[in-house]
């Protein structure tokens, strides 16, 4: 099949499918996640949330302090997972000695076209490397990223089916009654791993090759911005992309190289496109942090 054919065949399971939405959680001043038991007690509070509901899970990622989800199914099956996933981390933090997440802004997003979904996947994958600069898409342990045309998933095999665990060993798993999994769901180390509830063959098949995923994935910077934006979510990209973004605008090597008046746009740009806060638009720019806080005033 040739990339135009593909390519239709990814535009057809989009319009066949869905709906889709992408599900992402207020950034919180605490760490829901502190250590690794936390990140692995928070994978399986998804895998229990989404048990038994009509959704296909196609991504996800665990940050420290706020995760993001796309799913596939009824908005009304997506309120459920919320609101099950919410009760559940809220228990668990509460026992941490966190505050409530009784409060914890939920945002639900619908995808409407293969673009948008594409760009929802990918920010979630890209999520770790702009918050972690030495951490890759696929080298990051909490995200489903790492399933993505991925041959080699050889942790499945190393997993125990979750039926076979003792009734206490499945209450830990699940942080309340002992529950019945499907048999294909299996654990290694207490998790339950990734690629039992997470859908990444049904991701897989809305790009029309790895070559196309992984090459979006290295190169879509600027789309991140106008995710984050469509979300309602601030994200600050690194100087270096910026760097190379605000060049393209402009076909210069260096920004230096920019007149009074396209610094002037530039800053504006920066603000509305790239959610740039000051710092880094002085820096990009090369132009006193003073006189960027005069155009662009700080509140107090």
């Amino acid at each position: 099949m040739n990339y135009w054919n593909r390519e239709q065949e990814c535009e057809r399971l989009f319009l066949e499918g869905g709906p889709f939405y992408i599900v992402t959680t207020e950034n919180l001043p605490w760490l829901l996640f502190a250590c690794e038991r936390d990140f692995m007690d928070g994978a399986n509070m998804v895998a229990v949330s989404v048990h038994e509901l009509a959704l296909r899970l196609l991504a996800d990622v665990e940050m420290n302090n706020h995760l993001h989800f796309v799913f596939e199914g009824a908005y009304e099956q997506v309120l459920v997972f919320v609101e099950r996933f919410r009760k559940m981390m809220s228990r668990y933090q509460l026992a941490k000695g966190n505050p409530s997440l009784n409060r914890w802004d939920i945002q639900i997003k619908s995808i409407d076209n293969l673009k948008y979904l594409r760009n929802a996947l990918l920010y979630v994958f890209r999520n770790p490397s702009v918050a972690m600069r030495n951490c890759t898409p696929l080298g990051y342990k909490w995200s489903s990223a790492q399933l993505m045309f991925n041959e080699n998933l050889y942790r499945y095999s190393q997993g125990v089916p979750y039926n076979s665990l003792t009734y206490r060993e499945k209450r830990l798993i699940a942080h309340s009654r002992e529950l019945i999994l499907p048999d294909s769901y299996r654990v290694l180390d207490g998790m339950i791993l990734r690629e039992c509830f997470v859908d990444y063959k049904r991701a897989e098949s809305f790009f029309e090759s790895a070559y196309q995923f992984f090459y979006q994935l290295g190169r879509k910077v600027e789309s991140d911005a106008e995710t984050a934006r469509w979300i309602g979510e601030k994200i600050l990209l690194p100087n270096e992309d910026v760097f190379g973004i605000v060049s393209a605008w402009y076909n210069v090597q260096k920004t230096s190289l920019l007149s009074t008046n396209q610094r002037l746009e530039a800053a504006r740009r920066m603000k509305a496109e790239l959610m740039s806060n000051n710092k880094q638009i002085a820096q990009v720019l090369r132009i006193p942090i003073e006189q960027v806080d005069q155009f662009f005033p700080v509140a107090q």
